[in-house]
């Protein structure tokens, strides 16, 4: 099976396969499956079931994509085209033709995927639903999983660590004495609800729906608090648009210990997530969200530059067990530059003398 796509041609013949260019590009250029050596992806591609690749006009092969099944189901593998030759459309025609033509057509089609969430979701790919499972390998269980995960952040006063379990005994202490502080924030009060809450948010970010931290203070290693990335959004961008994170996010489920507020914690917590989500991810916005009795946390964001945009009525379940009205602030990446020369001025305040 052949097709031209804008001066490429797609093809189906595992005859015209070229396994070293594959190897060139699978082993310096994609992000999954690092653990093979060129051996491993030869074997993989003599053994699959389909192959396809994309050909430039001099028969170089520019990309590529593999499939194995048992006839019934099959599931997709190794899917790339070189960054020069992204934005003519060969991702989307080599998925076509994978799982749409020929034998494929009708099958129950799986895979993985960090980015391309457009592309995949316009042909009909969705999350599992509860009937499925999977046991995540040895690598995938030894650390934070999904396309938002994110390296330690550290400042001056704070550094934000990836949330896990070793974090509860500290969030226990941070959270005591909260009292009125913590009237409209859901803070977990006692082992049990600080282990659900931990728990919570580690399955929020296996499954790629946030990316939860626990901030600690520098000074003295001490957790005071836990913030998080989430509601993370994608954008059905055209296919081979290079992606390097979701296109929106929220920084929400933010609480800190009493003896943390007013120190400087919560301005330079809020400037590493943002600088990470404009300038590492590269978003297009980020909002914030809070009760909207808490005037506190309403002053906090205009502060920091945040824009007001409304008031969401009965928008989520409060701190109290009642539906809530939320405020909604946001921050756009053409904003982002002066929000930051904001925080900087704001940070210089809490240096010390």
């Amino acid at each position: 099976m052949r097709r031209s796509v804008a001066g490429y041609e797609i093809d189906d013949d595992p005859a015209r396969i070229d396994p070293g260019a594959a190897v060139s590009f699978l082993t310096t250029g994609a992000y999954w499956g690092r653990w093979r050596g060129e051996q491993d992806i030869r074997r993989q591609i003599a053994a699959a079931w389909r192959v396809i690749g994309a050909y430039d006009a001099a028969g170089a092969m520019v990309g590529f994509a593999r499939a194995f099944s048992d006839g019934g189901s099959a599931y997709l593998a190794d899917v790339y085209v070189l960054p020069a030759h992204r934005g003519a459309g060969l991702g989307k025609a080599l998925v076509a033709m994978m799982i749409e033509d020929g034998p494929a057509a009708g099958m129950r089609w799986m895979l993985h995927t960090n980015d391309a969430h457009g592309l995949y979701r316009s042909f009909g790919f969705a999350a599992p639903n509860g009937r499925y499972l999977e046991r995540p390998s040895q690598t995938e269980q030894a650390r934070p999983a999904g396309p938002a995960a994110a390296q330690i952040m550290a400042g001056a006063h704070v550094r934000l660590e990836s949330l896990e379990y070793r974090h509860v005994p500290g969030l226990l202490v941070a959270a005591c004495g909260g009292g009125e502080l913590y009237r409209w924030s859901p803070v977990p009060q006692d082992e049990d609800a600080v282990r659900r809450y931990v728990e919570t948010a580690l399955a929020a970010r296996d499954a790629g729906h946030a990316v939860p931290f626990a901030v600690v203070r520098a000074q003295d290693d001490t957790v005071i608090g836990s913030t998080r990335f989430w509601d993370l959004g994608y954008w059905p961008w055209p296919d081979d648009r290079p992606r390097t994170g979701p296109d929106t996010c929220e920084i929400g489920y933010t609480w800190l210990a009493p003896g943390a507020i007013r120190t400087g914690a919560n301005t330079e917590m809020k400037r590493l997530m943002l600088r990470h989500a404009f300038e590492v991810w590269q978003v297009r916005s980020v909002c914030l969200h809070t009760d909207a009795r808490n005037q506190r946390s309403r002053d906090a964001m205009q502060r920091i530059g945040a824009r007001f945009e409304g008031i969401l009525r009965a928008h989520r379940l409060g701190a109290d067990g009642r539906p809530r009205d939320s405020v909604r602030f946001s921050i756009t990446a053409a904003e982002w530059p002066s929000v930051r020369l904001r925080l900087d001025e704001l940070s210089r305040r809490y240096q010390p003398a």
